[in-house]
C-alpha cells in the first residue's frame, strides 16, 4: 500500500521565506520569531521560547517588508531544536480573506520564482 506525503496532503502551496514575524500568546508582550516557511494555511517559525503544543496565539506577520497580516493561529507542532531555540508549526485560526489570498499570491509568486 502506497503512503501519502505530507506534502500530499497540503492545500495550499507552501514557500521558504524571509518574512518578519511576531507571536504572542494570550496578552503577552510581541515575540519576534524567525519565519522559515510559509502557506495560506500555517507557518512554521523559530522562536526563543518555549509556547506550548495547542497553545493559542496572535501573529504579526510582514512580507517584503510591505503587507501586515494579523491573525491567530494555535501551535500544532513545537520541537526543541539543537540550538536551545523551539521550532513552531502553526496553523491559522483566524485570518481575513484579504491576508490569506496575499499568502497565495506571495507563495505563489515564489513558486514560479524559485
Amino acid at each position: 500500500m502506497q503512503e501519502n506525503t505530507l506534502s500530499e496532503k497540503r492545500l495550499f502551496s507552501r514557500a521558504s521565506v524571509d518574512c518578519e514575524l511576531s507571536v504572542s500568546p494570550g496578552d503577552m508582550p510581541m515575540l519576534p520569531a524567525t519565519a522559515i516557511n510559509l502557506s495560506a494555511s500555517g507557518i512554521y517559525c523559530v522562536s526563543s521560547r518555549s509556547l506550548g503544543e495547542l497553545t493559542r496565539v496572535n501573529l504579526l506577520l510582514r512580507i517584503d517588508g510591505g503587507a501586515e497580516i494579523n491573525a491567530r493561529a494555535v501551535v500544532i507542532r513545537e520541537e526543541e531544536l539543537a540550538d536551545g531555540s523551539y521550532g513552531l508549526g502553526l496553523f491559522f485560526t483566524r485570518i481575513t480573506e484579504e491576508g490569506r489570498n496575499t499568502i497565495i499570491k506571495f507563495t505563489s509568486d515564489m513558486e514560479s520564482t524559485g
